[in-house]
């Protein structure tokens, strides 16, 4: 009897410490803030003007020297990465979908549709893997303006 009650307390420790450990973990969530001056865009719908991408938090970007194709963020495996987008009136930006261009593949699709979240559309994704040395995710962001038409930006992730 002594025995049951032993493994039955020692279970549910182990247990209870599994799904502590589990909660415990603090996942990092970066986001990515592409901001659209309309007065700007131009007609080249794969190398729109006016655009610039910001992160939060400040802390990922490695490389930003303005033109967005060379901006660069760092985060770990395991992140949440959020795009959303703005114009500098305040409109929303559409972003219609994030594609895989070249790198390592860090996450489980090629191609990531933006979906409506709090009246928003936007892409979520978790970084499922690091890059190698070298081989930075670099990926298109499809994004839509009102009244101007589709764009597509393609910036870069490195994953530690």
């Amino acid at each position: 009897m002594k025995r049951i009650l032993f493994f039955r307390t020692l279970t549910s420790a182990i247990l209870f410490m599994a799904i502590t450990l589990s909660y415990g973990q603090v996942t990092q969530t970066v986001t990515i803030t592409l901001t659209v001056d309309t007065a700007n865009l131009g007609n080249d719908n794969d190398a729109p003007g006016g655009c610039t991408l910001s992160a939060n938090p400040s802390s990922v970007v490695i490389v930003d020297d303005g033109n967005p194709k060379n901006f660069t963020i760092q985060v770990p495996v395991g992140a949440d990465v959020i795009w959303e987008g703005i114009t500098q009136d305040g409109e929303d930006v559409k972003i219609k979908k994030i594609g895989y261009r070249s790198g390592m593949n860090i996450f489980d699709t090629m191609n990531i549709p933006g979906r409506i979240n709090n009246g928003r559309e936007k892409v979520e994704a978790k970084v499922r893997r690091k890059t190698p040395r070298d081989m930075d995710y670099t990926y298109a962001i499809d994004f839509k303006v009102k009244g101007f038409g589709r764009y597509i930006l393609d910036p870069k992730i490195r994953v530690e």
